[in-house]
């Protein structure tokens, strides 16, 4: 199974306070430091009752604040091929999913205001053809993410289930934790390795 199309939602903590309009600030500015090619556009969805909020758009991934289900987080979508074994290419899309999230809680035009927990954490492979939501998929995928979730965590504390057996839904895992650690200190584990 070669994985492609990793999406990864982390969550917000319940006492976050999500603005759009402040995640399109970020987004703007985003935008006006990278290299001209680098960003396509936003798109702002935070009109649809529990739907994607508000999206950036490149070549190779889409950033968004995410309210799918009714629960906001942070979703990493990439939509390029990417090399290496699959655990490389899971570590790499956490990093950048963390990195993304330290830069929210530092971004001034969040004003302090949201912190993600990196306790609760939607893994998904955006694409049917290459993992169908079914238990085989589930138990392909389990040994490179478990390699790479003990890294992040430091420890195997961790619990992993599908999301929904439901054929019709993306393929999820839901990951559950004890850390009790931040996306920093997640993010320095995996850079560390």
């Amino acid at each position: 199974m070669d994985l492609q199309q990793i999406n990864i939602k982390v969550f917000v903590t319940e006492d976050s306070q999500v603005n759009y309009t402040n995640f399109i600030k970020v987004f703007n500015r985003w935008m006006a430091e990278a290299d001209r090619d680098d960003y396509l556009n936003y798109a702002d969805y935070s009109f649809t009752y529990a739907g994607p909020g508000v999206l950036l758009v490149s070549k190779g991934v889409n950033y968004s604040i995410d309210n799918a289900k009714n629960r906001h987080g942070f979703l990493y979508n990439q939509k390029h091929k990417v090399e290496g074994s699959n655990c490389e290419k899971i570590r790499q899309a956490f990093i950048e999913t963390l990195q993304r999230c330290r830069h929210f809680e530092e971004a001034e035009e969040l004003e302090n205001e949201v912190q993600f927990n990196g306790d609760e954490i939607l893994f998904m492979i955006n694409n049917r053809h290459i993992a169908p939501n079914v238990q085989e998929s589930f138990e392909r995928i389990k040994p490179d993410l478990i390699f790479v979730l003990e890294q992040m965590y430091g420890s195997s504390d961790f619990g992993l289930e599908r999301a929904s057996e439901d054929v019709r839904e993306r393929f999820a895992i839901q990951i559950s934790a004890n850390s009790n650690k931040g996306v920093s200190e997640l993010l320095a584990n995996l850079e560390n390795q």
